[in-house]
């Protein structure tokens, strides 16, 4: 994937993670499994599927976080490369 595509899919990413909808879902999951946890006629085995889902919640956020970070990353990357050719362009104007 170059680093356009990156770009781009962090930023989708983004849009995803901060949508209300996304927001008021993950949330209200959330709080569903914790107050489901909390209950102590729970077996053991609901009690560790509910923390399971809870991990696994937790590890798609970071997932999508991770992607917004490698998307900024890139974004730089393309800045610094278009920087950098408009330097050297900007030098061989100078010379010609």
């Amino acid at each position: 994937m170059n680093a356009e595509d990156e770009q781009r899919r962090g930023a989708r990413a983004q849009q995803v993670l901060g949508h209300e909808i996304y927001t008021e879902a993950y949330t209200a999951l959330r709080e569903r499994l914790i107050t489901m946890l909390e209950m102590a006629d729970i077996s053991a085995e609901k009690r560790q599927r509910l923390n399971d889902l809870l991990v696994a919640q937790a590890q798609h956020r970071r997932y999508m976080e991770q992607i917004v970070v490698g998307g900024r990353m890139a974004a730089e990357r393309v800045e610094r490369d278009r920087t950098f050719a408009a330097r050297v362009m900007d030098r061989v104007r100078a010379v010609a």
